[in-house]
C-alpha cells in the first residue's frame, strides 16, 4: 500500500496541544513507499557486533530488571533512544503521538497552546500561540521552563516534556520558568482547553496603512491572506501594509510559500530563478524547489514585514524570500534559526520523525542555527508616558504660544493642526501598544512617502 509520506519543515514545536508538531508539507518531496523503506532497510548492512550487544542488552534487562518489561515498550524505548539522540528535532512516534500530530495539524485541539524547543538540556520558549492558554497566562517567547508539575526538566527531553504537559480539556498543569531580567522563578499554573487557532488578523492603523497578523502557516491561510488584502484594498486607499510574522512558529511549506509568492511577481524574480524555498539533503527524495507562480496583488505595495525571536521556520521562508528580491523591509529582532526539514517515515502504526534535509533561501542562504537578519533592528521597547516624549518627535507647532505662519489662514492652520494631532494621537497609542509595530508604520510612511514624489516605472522583462 502507498502512503504518502509527511515533510516537516518548522520548528520541534508543542502545540496547543503540548505536542511535538513540525509544519507539514503533504507535497513538498517525491513520494516514497512503505514497500521501498522496507527494501532499503533489507538492503542495509548492520555490523554483526553491534547487532549482538544489543540483543545481549535486551536479554540482560528481561532476565535480571526488578520487574519485567513489556517486549513492546523495550523496542519503543530503544527506538525512541537510536532517534531523539540524533538531533533536537528527530522523533520516535508511537500511534498515540502520530494521531495527536494528525490532529494537531487540522488547526484546533486541546492544550496549552506554546511552541517549544530543547536547547542543551534546557526547556526554552519558541513563543505561546496567540490567545492560547499559554499566552493568557503570560508565557513569553524566550522563558524557560524549569518544572512541570513541580518535577524538575533539565536534561529532560523534548518527548518527555511534552507527555507531562498533555491532558485533558479542564485539567491543569503548573509550569515554574525563568525569565530574562527576573530575579525568582515565576509559577504559571494553566487550564488545558480546547483552541482553534486564529492564524489571521487585519485592521487599518489609519485611513491608509494596514496591518496584517499571520500566526501560524495552516490551513487556507494564503488564501485569506488574499481576501484580506482585497477587502482592506476596497475599503480604503491603501498606500502600504505591514505583515506581522512575529512569533509564529510556522506551519504548512507549500502555504508559506504562498504567502511569500502573494507579494512577488513571477515577472520580476528571475534573478534567482523564481524560487521561494529551496530544501537539499542526502537523499534524492528531500530535493525540493518552490517557486513563484503567479503577480504580486499588492502590485508592488510598500512592505513591511515584522519578525522576532518567535519567528521559526516557515515565517523565515517568507521574510527570507522576501528580503532575497529586496520586496519590502524586514524589521525587528532575529529570526529563531530553524532551517531544517523533517520527514515522517511511517514505522508499522507508529512513524520516525526524521532531519532529511536543510532550506535554503532564494539566494542560497542557510538560516539553520542563524537566523533572518533584519534590515532594521527594532528592540521591544515598553513605552508609557514617562519616555513616549521621547519617542515621538516633536516640531514647533507643538510647543504653546509658537509663532504662527502668516502665510496661512487660520482655517488652513487649524485643518493642518487637527491632521496632525490626529497622526500624533496614533502614533502615541501605537508606540505604547507595540514600539515595534509603531517603528514599522513610521517607516512604511517614509518608504510611502518617497515612493509617491519618485514613481517608479515598472519593466515586467526585468528581474528587480
Amino acid at each position: 500500500m502507498k502512503v504518502k509520506l509527511l515533510v516537516l519543515v518548522a520548528f520541534s514545536l508543542i502545540s496547543c496541544l503540548g505536542f511535538d508538531v513540525s509544519s507539514l508539507a503533504d507535497n513538498s518531496v517525491n513520494e516514497l513507499t512503505v514497500a521501498q523503506a522496507s527494501d532499503e532497510a533489507k538492503e542495509t548492512t548492520l555490523p554483526q557486533a553491534d547487532v549482538q550487544k544489543f540483543v545481549n542488552a535486551i536479554a540482560i534487562i528481561k532476565r535480571y530488571y526488578i520487574n519485567d518489561p513489556s517486549d513492546n515498550a523495550l523496542f519503543d524505548n530503544a527506538i525512541k533512544g537510536m532517534v531523539e539522540n540524533l538531533d533536537p528535532h528527530s522523533s520516535y512516534l508511537n500511534a498515540d503521538d502520530l494521531r495527536d500530530l494528525e490532529t494537531a495539524v487540522s488547526g484546533e485541539f486541546v492544550g496549552i497552546g506554546v511552541e517549544l524547543t530543547s536547547q542543551d538540556g534546557v526547556l526554552k520558549v519558541v513563543s505561546p500561540l496567540e490567545g492560547s492558554p499559554a499566552d493568557k497566562a503570560g508565557m513569553k517567547t524566550g522563558d524557560m521552563i524549569i518544572k512541570i508539575d513541580d518535577k524538575i526538566v533539565q536534561n529532560m527531553n523534548l518527548h518527555d516534556a511534552v507527555n507531562r504537559i498533555k491532558g485533558k480539556s479542564g485539567s491543569q498543569v503548573k509550569i515554574s520558568l525563568l525569565r530574562k531580567g527576573e530575579d525568582k522563578p515565576i509559577n504559571l499554573t494553566i487550564t488545558r482547553e480546547k483552541v482553534k487557532m486564529e492564524t489571521i488578523k487585519s485592521r487599518m492603523l489609519d485611513d491608509n496603512y494596514g496591518y496584517i497578523r499571520l500566526s501560524f502557516f495552516q490551513g487556507p491561510v494564503d488564501i485569506d491572506l488574499l481576501n484580506a488584502i482585497k477587502d482592506l484594498q476596497s475599503k480604503h486607499q491603501l498606500k502600504g501594509l505591514i505583515l506581522d510574522l512575529r512569533n509564529n512558529p510556522g506551519g504548512l511549506l507549500e502555504v508559506s510559500a504562498k504567502v511569500a509568492g502573494t507579494f512577488l511577481d513571477v515577472d520580476k524574480t528571475n534573478n534567482f530563478h523564481n524560487v521561494v524555498v529551496y530544501t537539499k539533503g542526502r537523499i534524492p527524495g528531500a530535493d525540493v524547489e518552490l517557486k513563484v507562480t503567479g503577480h504580486d496583488v499588492t502590485n508592488g505595495l510598500p512592505l513591511v514585514v515584522l519578525i522576532n525571536g518567535g519567528s521559526a521556520s516557515a515565517s523565515e521562508i517568507v521574510a527570507g524570500a522576501l528580503q532575497d528580491y529586496h520586496r519590502g523591509i524586514i524589521m525587528g529582532s532575529v529570526s529563531f534559526g530553524k532551517g531544517s526539514v523533517q520527514t515522517v517515515l511511517p514505522l508499522d502504526d507508529g512513524a520516525i520523525k526524521l532531519t532529511t534535509a536543510l532550506y535554503h533561501t532564494p539566494s542560497g542562504r542557510v538560516i539553520q542555527a542563524v537566523g533572518i537578519q533584519p534590515d532594521v533592528v527594532v528592540p521591544a521597547l515598553e513605552v508609557d508616558e514617562k519616555n513616549i516624549k521621547g519617542i515621538i518627535d516633536m516640531d514647533e507647532g507643538n510647543y504653546r504660544n509658537h509663532l504662527s505662519n502668516s502665510d496661512n489662514s487660520d482655517q488652513q492652520i487649524n485643518n493642518v493642526a487637527q491632521q496632525y494631532q490626529k497622526q500624533r494621537e496614533i502614533e502615541v497609542a501605537l508606540a505604547k501598544e507595540d514600539y515595534q509595530l509603531y517603528a514599522a508604520y513610521t517607516t512604511l510612511k517614509g518608504v510611502s512617502s518617497v515612493d509617491q514624489k519618485n514613481p517608479v516605472v515598472s519593466d515586467n522583462n526585468k528581474a528587480p
